[in-house]
């Protein structure tokens, strides 16, 4: 998980605090992924300076340039609540099972994301658009690798 710190105008930040805006359009200039943290760190434009005031997201969606018309270059970010792990608390040390459970879960889910951008590769396959189709066929063999890495470290977490 990795956490993106990003500035925020008043007015928008603002509606993220109210619940109001559960969204971000970005440049997809920071490799987003789905779970990741933004920290919203409000901006004021006309003091040009930050308010120290910051909000933080957990990335539940992520739809991008390929998908219904976002423009290229840019992402749409949907975002929830941070879920924050329960065994993260200082006064509960991780177990080893715990840290290979995390592991599987993460195995599936980067093996769920891997076949849905090999089936959207497909897709821009049969209708010719080979760049797209490049793209997705990319992003699903990173997804299959970091399924490997989990189930491996899975594995090895369990035979310790």
């Amino acid at each position: 998980m990795t956490r993106h710190e990003l500035k925020t105008w008043p007015q928008y930040f603002a509606a993220v605090r109210s619940g109001k805006k559960r969204f971000e359009i970005r440049r997809n200039d920071r490799e987003f992924k789905v779970g990741d943290v933004l920290v919203l760190r409000e901006f004021d434009p006309a003091e040009d300076a930050y308010t120290g005031q910051t909000e933080e997201r957990q990335i539940t969606f992520l739809l991008s340039e390929e998908d219904y018309g976002v423009i290229h270059g840019f992402v749409a970010i949907g975002f929830g609540d941070v879920v924050h792990h329960p065994s993260a608390a200082e006064d509960h040390p991780l177990t080893a099972a715990e840290l290979a459970e995390w592991h599987e879960t993460a195995a599936a889910n980067a093996a769920l994301r891997g076949e849905e951008a090999r089936r959207v590769s497909k897709s821009y396959v049969a209708t010719n658009m080979s760049v797209a189709a490049d793209r997705h066929g990319a992003v699903a063999a990173l997804a299959e690798s970091d399924a490997a890495f989990h189930a491996a470290a899975a594995r090895i977490i369990r035979k310790g």
